[in-house]
């Protein structure tokens, strides 16, 4: 059931869903095949954030910075230059840990707190993959167009929350 609270947490939090989709499409936009590393470094970035959470760091200010990754892959997207795939490869590391240290297991018990980071990471890696997929397959100049919308939302939005998260 715990893996399962991991999984969900992932479609409900919208801080998470913005950097998601923003790296996935900034990863799939002028991608021929899918970006290996970039999933990887995303991986890493997600076990290397959970190993940090699991040493009961306090708050950190990793909502903040998944809103700064989301508007600016967000920007990167609507731009639509070629990104170098190291640029995107440390966007994919930060963003993973970013969202593993914004995301700290409420369990009671060890095993159910691994569970629930599990079912973080396997759902986080596999949205990001899906929005990988879904901007390389827009090869139609409407449908890139509409990643591009897609993506000025997601930064328009991400800047707004972080304004208005700064101005308190």
């Amino acid at each position: 059931m715990t893996s399962l609270t991991g999984v969900l947490a992932q479609f409900f939090t919208p801080t998470h869903l913005l950097a998601l989709v923003a790296l996935g499409l900034l990863a799939g936009q002028h991608s021929k095949q899918v970006p290996v590393v970039t999933l990887a470094a995303f991986a890493v970035g997600l076990t290397i954030g959970s190993i940090i959470i699991a040493t009961a760091v306090r708050e950190t200010p990793a909502a903040l910075a998944l809103l700064a990754i989301a508007a600016f892959a967000g920007i990167m997207v609507v731009i639509a230059l070629p990104t170098k795939p190291r640029i995107a490869s440390l966007l994919a590391f930060a963003t993973g840990a970013a969202l593993a240290l914004n995301s700290p297991p409420q369990a009671l018990t060890i095993p159910s707190a691994v569970a629930a980071q599990l079912g973080t990471g396997v759902a986080a890696v596999a949205t990001v993959a899906l929005v990988i997929g879904i901007a390389m397959h827009a090869h139609r100049p409407w449908q890139r167009v509409g990643v591009r919308i897609v993506a000025s939302w997601i930064a328009a939005s991400a800047i707004l929350v972080l304004a208005l998260r700064l101005a308190r």
